[in-house]
């Protein structure tokens, strides 16, 4: 058992200190009298329980309670002796009741060592709750004249398992293999988030997974013009079940997302029936034919790791990986084509884009006709580029599951006889590779253990975003000489 109290300078008076409280528990049940018969087999055999708790103090600031006034030279509209003066701005809203969040951990776990202490390996089961953490405040009426100060109002739970299995043996003629198999999944739910007032779905909500991905489902790439103008008559006949009569301009089922449609464009499916292609109002009480994807949350993450030793010669071989992960990836990396040509990529796999006959590359012979792409035509303006084609959906929703060779390792110790000829006590030579295969169905542009590094700042202008695609890992090679005296 163990106690702890924390105190930080961030908060105020009695808010500022917590108690935080652990305790864990475990019998292994192999030490037992009744277990002695099965000594040689069961080694370990340990059950085990735990509950903590844990402060977090993480803030936007140093003083998040206390008002700031920062002065402004040259700020002021009017000038006094010639020059502007120097003015204050009006200091946001704070809340002095701002306080720690909290993390509550409890786990149950398995420990075993069978056979010898060949066969080894243990389980967990956990959920953390997250309590207590700085979020948005509720929503105000905006004669209030700011933005009112975020509070400790949002809580999440988090549930997951870790496996990890293993067997090591060492033979009489001097063989000595081992593998061990790691596994691990956890989710994320949002419990507590009273300032989504409205459902929204952009935000936080209670009640659903961190990660959900929202999209329209894709019914394909209309090949022709003929193809796109059945399917908007398909949507003018939703709409006339829906409402009782025709739209009073034809073929405008998909216009909430832009206009021209033709063919190379994307077609979108009308979930809600209502004739329109739409988003509704982006809550979960009407969110239009919006669906959930995916969620970007890794899901079974394992490792494999191998090795093997004999006379002098080891091996190692470690794969990793993530057999389930959704990926939504909306820059220009992936698309191309952009609204805006001088921001627009022009990498290889952009070539796969929709063109027929009438195409101007295929008229001038620079271009054969692509009519059954990956990619839908090519737009340079918003009602076609990103605002038409490019909104998340089905079709290009990315696969972000893999396996990756992640190191290889080769090596040879010398014998000892030999080292003691030149007073050294051991000496190694290696041969080491990293990430040298990679199995994917994400898009060949990206690299799946990086997707979630680099920039992604909401903030920053979207031409200059690059949405986490950081720069891919490499392959690496080396030799190497382990040496102790």
């Amino acid at each position: 058992a163990n106690i702890r109290y924390d105190g930080t300078s961030r908060y105020r008076g009695p808010l500022r200190w917590n108690l935080y409280p652990s305790v864990s528990l475990g019998w292994n049940i192999a030490e037992e009298a009744f277990m002695e018969p099965y000594k040689r087999n069961v080694g370990t055999l340990k059950i085990r329980g735990s509950y903590g708790e844990l402060g977090n103090q993480n803030t936007d600031g140093w003083y998040p309670t206390y008002l700031t006034f920062s002065p402004v030279v040259n700020g002021g509209a009017w000038l006094q002796n010639g020059q502007k003066t120097t003015v204050i701005g009006v200091p946001a809203a704070i809340s002095t009741s701002l306080t720690w969040e909290k993390v509550r951990n409890w786990n149950v776990g398995l420990d075993w060592a069978l056979f010898d202490n060949r066969f080894f390996g243990s389980f967990d089961y956990y959920t953390r709750y997250t309590l207590n953490m700085i979020g948005a405040s509720v929503e105000l009426p905006s004669i209030l004249g700011y933005t009112p100060p975020k509070t400790n109002n949002t809580d999440l739970k988090t549930y997951g398992w870790e496996l990890e299995i293993a067997w090591q043996d060492h033979r009489s003629n001097g063989f000595e293999y081992g593998i061990k198999f790691l596994l691990s999944d956890a989710q994320t739910m949002i419990t507590r988030y009273p300032s989504n007032t409205t459902g929204s779905i952009d935000q936080y909500l209670a009640g659903e997974k961190l990660g959900n991905i929202w999209g329209y489902e894709t019914v394909g790439i209309a090949r022709s013009q003929e193809e796109m103008n059945a399917h908007l008559d398909l949507l003018d006949e939703n709409f006339y079940n829906h409402n009782g009569y025709y739209p009073s301009e034809p073929r405008m089922g998909q216009s909430a997302l832009g206009s021209g449609w033709g063919a190379g464009d994307i077609m979108y499916a009308d979930l809600d029936g209502d004739g329109r292609i739409s988003a509704g109002e982006r809550t979960m009480h009407d969110h239009g034919d919006l669906k959930i994807l995916g969620n970007n949350t890794p899901r079974y993450q394992f490792g494999i790791d191998l090795n093997a030793a004999w006379y002098g010669v080891d091996l190692r071989i470690f794969f990793q990986g993530v057999m389930k992960r959704g990926y939504w990836q909306g820059s220009s990396y992936f698309w191309g084509a952009n609204t805006d040509a001088w921001w627009s990529a022009a990498l290889v796999q952009h070539l796969d884009f929709y063109r027929d006959e009438n195409s101007l590359r295929v008229q001038r012979g620079i271009m054969e006709a692509n009519t059954d792409a990956y990619y839908p035509r090519p737009s340079f303006d918003n009602g076609g580029g990103r605002g038409r084609n490019h909104q998340p959906q089905s079709r290009y929703l990315q696969n972000a599951a893999y396996i990756r060779l992640k190191n290889l390792q080769i090596g040879y110790t010398l014998p000892d006889k030999w080292m003691q000829k030149i007073h050294v006590q051991k000496l190694r030579i290696y041969f080491s590779a990293e990430n040298l295969f990679t199995a994917t169905k994400l898009a060949t542009m990206f690299d799946p253990e990086t997707i979630d590094g680099g920039n992604n700042n909401s903030e920053k202008d979207w031409r200059t975003r690059n949405n986490g695609n950081a720069y891919p890992l490499s392959q690496e090679y080396s030799f190497g000489l382990s040496i102790t005296l």
